[in-house]
């Protein structure tokens, strides 16, 4: 997708808080997404803020407006998705996968109703859903991808690193009344999606997310001495 300077001033000037009010209602209004692992209302201001942070070192012209709109609304489909489908008592379902998957298309049509009542332009309001619809299709999926397209999808994977990369396995355990012990091990031995090789788009992007994955490891290293017992 090409983008243009085809925006209103209001395209350009968009009221992020206004925006991410909404969004935080819209969570707090469901079952899982306004609290503890599935905290939405803190996982999208962290998406925010690390795109704010890509954009900032990034040595490419980027339509921020479009970028930062698109990180507040990204996962606004969530609140559509069929929550029994995901989770029961334990956790998560054995196919919660392919209904979790459903909403960056879910979101497209709440992302148009919003920001066309804030009015934005249709322009605008086009790039932005693209972004969304688009932001979990990573790898070689979408050839070609814009800088815009590329942030959005680096900075979701990143605002998982970290200090909440450390904190929301404790909230998923609490959640599903898991033992602290068994979380600890848990982060012992899984790696940070993050880590993984060619997950993330850019340069930059990868330089942010190994820091904060060598903070997290920290943290788990010293809470690990924790449990360091003859009694287990």
């Amino acid at each position: 997708m090409i983008f243009t300077n085809i925006m209103n001033e209001i395209d350009n000037r968009p009221n992020y808080k206004e925006i991410y009010g909404f969004v935080k209602d819209s969570f707090e209004s469901t079952e899982h997404f306004y609290h503890g692992p599935f905290d939405e209302t803190y996982y999208t201001l962290r998406v925010y803020e690390t795109c704010k942070e890509i954009i900032k070192k990034v040595n490419q012209k980027v339509s921020i407006p479009i970028v930062l709109v698109a990180a507040i609304l990204h996962d606004i489909g969530k609140i559509k998705i069929d929550s029994q489908k995901l989770f029961n008592t334990t956790g998560r379902t054995e196919n919660s996968f392919e209904e979790w998957k459903k909403h960056a298309k879910l979101g497209v049509p709440i992302t148009k109703e919003t920001l066309t009542k804030m009015g934005h332009s249709e322009q605008f309001i086009e790039k932005v859903c693209f972004l969304i619809v688009n932001h979990d299709s990573r790898g070689d999926k979408i050839k070609n991808k814009s800088i815009e397209l590329q942030i959005l999808q680096d900075a979701d994977l990143i605002a998982d690193c970290g200090f909440a990369g450390f904190i929301r396995p404790f909230l998923y355990g609490s959640k599903f009344n898991r033992q602290i012990i068994h979380t600890i091990k848990y982060m012992q031995n899984e790696m940070n999606r993050v880590g993984q090789k060619d997950v993330l788009n850019l340069d930059i992007s990868k330089k942010i997310a190994g820091r904060k994955i060598e903070l997290e490891k920290k943290l788990i290293q010293e809470i690990s001495k924790d449990i360091k017992s003859d009694l287990i």
